[in-house]
């Protein structure tokens, strides 16, 4: 598999593509497949925000009736092949001063330019427009290692 042109150490997973990822929802099985074996195969050390984690849980149980016990599993299972990126006083402050009109798509663009994520992996584009940072929805993603 060929490599992208710059080197991609490291990712941050939006909300949606771990909602997508656990559920096969808008992501494509074969694009599904191909995300997480690029990251595998390119070491790419995967980051999803710690405060999404009960947001995700709140989706797939209330809004799409998962039972508690499956979402907990498939959380679970998400959580083995990615890190944690926690909140702090600044990414908080950061996120609120921002130009973002959503505030969870400030803090997670916060939290990643305060870890020196290279890019946010998202399948709402157009969120993240004022984002410093490159963000790519999955599919195309994939085709930097084309």
């Amino acid at each position: 598999m060929p490599t992208a042109q710059i080197k991609i150490n490291s990712v941050l997973l939006d909300v949606n593509v771990c909602i997508d990822l656990i559920v096969n929802r808008a992501i494509l099985t074969q694009v599904k497949k191909s995300l997480f074996a690029i990251l595998r195969q390119q070491n790419i050390i995967t980051y999803i925000p710690a405060f999404s984690i009960d947001t995700i849980f709140y989706i797939l149980n209330s809004s799409m009736k998962i039972d508690k016990k499956v979402a907990g599993n498939a959380i679970q299972n998400l959580l083995k092949f990615t890190k944690l990126l926690h909140s702090n006083d600044e990414s908080i402050h950061r996120a609120f001063s921002s130009n973002f009109s959503d505030f969870e798509d400030g803090l997670i663009n916060s939290l990643a330019e305060e870890n020196n994520i290279d890019i946010i992996i998202t399948s709402n584009i157009s969120d993240f427009f004022k984002s410093s940072l490159p963000v790519y929805h999955p599919a195309d993603f994939i085709t930097l290692f084309d």
